[in-house]
């Protein structure tokens, strides 16, 4: 069967803990088609979620080592794989659909594969994707809105992440690019997905983003909380890559939220938003800045239990009656401390222990 090296590699990515169902008409295999010759769809499927050389994979495989080096490096550069030099060494794993591939198809993206991914996400994947835990990714509350004798976890605050980073990288947000390639797009800021690495100069040479410095990178931040975006990272403890500053109506992961009512999409932050009723004069500014439908607007704003406990409603309250407070501890959702055991974790809520084998 000419597509079977699709099929393949469609079973590889779904035995991977973030999921690629198959859909009912066959729309996965279209979109993988979109994103990968054969030639290099059959590379994918021999693949590791592990880090390892061309040459180890040559003698992993039987595959010709200077084909490989030839190749991996282009697939790469197509956001296909991911790749990182540490000294003299290259070395290449495979990455899930989303959040990795699909991210990453940033400068390919056309109306065509944005058409597909919106139906596909809608549907098979956007069910699977959010019907599992635990979610993928964590928000994180505006730093200055957490109460002052809460102890912040150095996953909770995102000046720290950027702090210890030492490599740093804004790009367009794929999701806004997408609902504008379909009609559908926002006036919210579009260059504000940031990357942050652990080595220096990383971005300079990496195919996606555009290196910054720190500062930048914080002033980013800022911006997109005067904005009204909500901020949002890898829901684990250690190792986070990315910031991400979304909305409600383009971002996917919100959007399971609002479109599919699935509370569990995104991961909460430890807090959540309460309104003084004495002091709301039911201005509808929180209502306005909320992306999740968390307001209820009567008399006063109430909170509902859609609240994310991102801040946004606390930061532009002209009655400085709405705050962050901290949750219960029987609210407050347990974050995996590394990828490993949030793929772990992930694996076993659907189960799929085989991904595995992907690691050895």
């Amino acid at each position: 069967m000419a597509d079977e090296v699709y099929y393949q590699l469609r079973d590889v990515l779904d035995t991977m803990p973030n999921g690629f169902p198959p859909a009912s008409d066959g729309l996965e295999i279209r979109i993988l088609k979109k994103i990968f010759n054969e030639e290099e769809a059959g590379i994918a499927v021999t693949m590791k979620m592990k880090f390892e050389t061309a040459d180890a994979m040559a003698a992993r495989t039987g595959k010709d080592a200077d084909y490989l080096k030839a190749i991996l490096p282009k697939m790469a550069n197509n956001g296909q794989i991911f790749e990182v030099t540490i000294g003299e060494a290259t070395i290449y794993r495979l990455m899930p659909f989303a959040f990795g591939i699909y991210e990453w198809q940033i400068y390919r993206m056309d109306r065509e594969f944005a058409e597909m991914v919106d139906s596909y996400f809608s549907r098979e994947f956007g069910k699977e994707f959010h019907g599992h835990g635990p979610s993928i990714m964590k928000v994180v509350p505006i730093e200055r809105e957490i109460p002052h004798d809460s102890v912040i976890e150095p996953y909770e605050s995102l000046t720290k992440l950027i702090e210890n980073a030492k490599s740093w990288a804004v790009e367009e947000c794929i999701c806004k690019k997408e609902k504008h390639l379909l009609g559908r797009g926002c006036d919210y800021p579009r260059e504000v997905c940031l990357g942050i690495a652990p080595l220096e100069n990383f971005f300079d040479n990496f195919f996606w983003g555009k290196p910054i410095s720190k500062d930048e990178a914080l002033r980013i931040l800022t911006m997109s909380e005067e904005a009204g975006l909500v901020h949002m990272t890898t829901n684990q403890q250690q190792g986070q890559i990315y910031i991400c500053n979304c909305c409600g109506c383009c971002c996917g992961m919100l959007r399971g939220i609002n479109e599919m009512g699935e509370l569990g999409a995104v991961g909460r932050s430890n807090y959540r938003a309460v309104v003084d009723a004495s002091l709301c004069t039911a201005c509808g500014v929180c209502e306005d800045r909320c992306q999740v439908r968390a307001i209820d607007m009567n008399d006063v704003a109430s909170v509902n239990k859609r609240c994310i406990g991102c801040g946004l409603c606390v930061t532009t309250c002209p009655a400085e009656a709405v705050k962050l407070v901290r949750r219960d501890d029987d609210e407050i959702e347990e974050v995996p401390l590394d990828e490993k055991d949030w793929m772990r974790k992930r694996a076993e809520s659907r189960g799929r222990d085989d991904y595995k084998d992907l690691l050895k």
